[in-house]
């Protein structure tokens, strides 16, 4: 994880303030993509889930045939909400005992924002938002990176403990967002027991 440690090292002082906001991928004219050299994180904290996403196609964890480029347009932009909805719907599940806590989510390589904030019942989703506002927890991933999760591919404790989803640590509900995700995702995506785990191939 070297490229994590080195980015995280220079990022550190960098964490806390809502990340400014910026046009997503499916709103431009061109296309998004992590590995043609022009990928820019917008945010400093991006950078973290971007060199986590390099060891992990090193090392073996994740297949780079995963991360497609982002095309624009609505076919592109249906398949990222459906994975935030997927991801929504376990989250939703699992919040009864964080009512208070508001995340905002973002896609690195699209810019993609979600908001989750309590509803009536448990967290309701907003997508494409702005950016985050005060006081959200804000949450940096990828879109490949939930979809292996949500396929069962990568454990959810993996992925947080390799920064493929990274937390502003600096906020004070890090520690229970952290819970929250592994609540929601490890109990409602664990592979039946004996059952093999399959971490190649592409995000379905």
């Amino acid at each position: 994880m070297r490229h994590a440690l080195v980015m995280t090292a220079l990022l550190v002082p960098l964490w806390g303030a809502p990340p400014p906001a910026a046009a997503c991928a499916f709103d431009d004219s061109g296309s998004a993509d992590l590995f043609d050299g022009k990928f820019v994180a917008v945010q400093p904290q991006a950078s973290v889930v971007y060199f986590a996403i390099l060891d992990a196609i090193e090392q073996g964890l994740l297949d780079r045939s995963a991360f497609q480029p982002i095309a624009p347009g609505p076919s592109g932009y249906w398949r990222a909400v459906g994975r935030l909805n997927g991801l929504h719907r376990l989250l939703s599940a699992a919040s009864a005992s964080q009512p208070d806590m508001t995340i905002s989510l973002v896609f690195i390589e699209s810019n993609l924002w979600a908001r989750f904030e309590p509803g009536p019942q448990g967290l309701a989703i907003s997508v494409h938002t702005p950016g985050a506002r005060d006081g959200d927890v804000v949450v940096f991933t990828s879109e490949a990176g939930i979809a292996a999760v949500l396929d069962g591919r990568l454990p959810v404790s993996a992925a947080l403990d390799r920064g493929l989803i990274a937390i502003d640590e600096t906020h004070s509900a890090a520690a229970r967002t952290r819970a929250l995700i592994l609540a929601a995702l490890d109990a409602a995506l664990s592979p039946v027991s004996g059952a093999p785990m399959r971490f190649f191939g592409p995000a379905r």
